[in-house]
């Protein structure tokens, strides 16, 4: 019994030194890992919800005026997108769901709110005397909390995007956060709004932090943006300074590993304003690429959406759909994969074609954003006689991609399939190259090779 005893503290003083306290200073919060799961994730989707109805909107402003710290979330016609108030769109978590699965998300980030003060979820300070809050929607609805459950029955994560609002003109937010953080359990946490409007310490934001550490069930498996005061905006898009990820935007893409991870956030509406390479491949392969370029570069690529009539949602659907089928082939290329530190994320074959790199355990997966034909070279490979080629998704094993080393560079070599009958004209059905899929091709090389300049 006494040794049973003398275990049992063991475990007791280990479980506490684990889950020690967060304190609100950066020495503190700066040794919070990026979780695992989200560096292995690789692909998101962001949804923001239908909108306060005009009756909603107006009877707000009359109670509330216009507020300090609202900013420029005032104003109607910046939350109808596409006309979707609440009352326009049909409620479908698991539908919602079930899209984040297809299109190969691993996890989906829920806006909480309308704008500032407009929650999806109930709050103790919500429609009180002297509190702006207010829940919208359909009366007794929790939006939140059906959507999160919606999502973690699919086996998905669930985080939560909020609008960062300045504690000490509305010092009621911190309540509503609070509550947010306990009920809901989001394994990762968006900020906007004011996350850069002041300092630090005025923004209160590394309590927040702590806060958001120390309330959740398994601190080390959460993850907040690096949003978190005027500091950050030396570092905006550049590179992680605090919190666990640091947000891209609709900027132009990256050439090096990234120093500290990042999220690259990408709005459906406006996907075509960006390309990662220098043309235009259309829609679907303009996510693939995307894709593989945070992947390959240290990041996760999201994907935002609105809840919309049922017109949208079905083109985003059929458009996010197309992802996940490139996905169900390339899979190991993107998931659970790692920049490759001791080489480039990206180069060119000697034809021309763009190529980004990932890694796994010995492994690194070439991406290449057009087929190669029969043939491609990449000049600064230098691979180990033996080195094994793989095509992912590719089916006929009687004629196997190769690799060599040759003066030019490693060579891959991918023969065609079939035999030839000389008595017909032209192509043989039976005589080409299997091409496993569209859009981006990807060759798992190992063990990997070298990078030579």
């Amino acid at each position: 019994m006494k040794y049973i005893s003398t275990l049992l503290l063991l475990a007791l003083l280990k479980n506490a030194a684990v889950s020690a306290p967060y304190e609100p200073t950066w020495e503190s919060l700066d040794k919070h890992p990026t979780p695992e799961w989200l560096m292995d994730a690789k692909l998101g989707l962001f949804i923001y919800p239908a909108h306060m109805t005009e009756e909603e909107w107006r009877r707000w402003v009359e109670k509330n005026g216009d507020l300090p710290g609202v900013g420029h979330h005032v104003g109607l016609d910046k939350f109808t997108h596409h006309g979707a108030t609440w009352k326009d769109v049909k409620w479908d978590p698991d539908g919602l769901a079930d899209l984040a699965v297809n299109m190969g998300a691993r996890y989906v980030v829920w806006c909480a709110e309308a704008n500032s003060f407009f929650l999806k979820h109930p709050s103790s300070v919500a429609d009180v005397e002297g509190s702006p809050f207010t829940q919208m929607g359909e009366p007794g609805l929790d939006y939140t909390q059906e959507i999160a459950d919606a999502i973690r029955r699919h086996g998905l994560r669930f985080g939560m995007y909020v609008n960062y609002i300045h504690p000490g003109k509305h010092p009621l937010w911190f309540t509503v956060m609070k509550e947010r953080i306990e009920r809901y359990q989001p394994r990762t946490l968006w900020l906007d709004g004011d996350k850069m409007g002041d300092t630090a310490e005025n923004l209160r934001s590394r309590e927040l932090v702590s806060m958001y550490y120390n309330l959740s069930k398994n601190p080390e498996d959460v993850a907040i943006e690096d949003a978190l005061g005027s500091h950050k905006r030396a570092t905006w898009g550049k590179s992680l300074a605090h919190g666990d990820w640091y947000r891209k935007e609709m900027s132009s893409p990256a050439t090096e590993i990234s120093d500290g991870f990042y999220i690259r956030y990408s709005e459906y509406f406006i996907r075509d304003w960006h390309q990662t390479t220098d043309r235009p491949h259309g829609l679907i392969a303009g996510y693939v690429y995307w894709l593989c370029q945070t992947a390959s570069h240290g990041g996760n690529l999201e994907i935002s959406i609105w809840a919309s009539p049922d017109s949208l949602l079905a083109e985003m659907h059929r458009t996010l759909r197309h992802l996940g089928d490139w996905l169900q082939v390339n899979g190991e290329a993107i998931y659970e994969t790692r920049p490759w530190h001791d080489g480039k994320p990206q180069t060119k074959t000697t034809s021309g074609i763009d190529v980004r790199f990932t890694t796994r355990d010995d492994s690194l997966y070439a991406i290449l954003f057009d087929w190669p034909d029969t043939e491609f070279i990449i000049a600064n490979l230098r691979a180990e006689p033996g080195t094994e080629v793989t095509l992912l998704g590719r089916q006929l094993d009687t004629h196997e991609v190769t690799g060599s080393q040759t003066e030019e560079g490693f060579r891959v070599t991918i023969p065609r399939t079939g035999t030839y009958d000389a008595q017909r004209t032209g192509w043989h059905p039976g005589f080409g190259i299997e091409i496993p899929c569209d859009h981006a091709y990807s060759f798992k090389i190992t063990p990997r090779p070298v990078w030579e300049e």
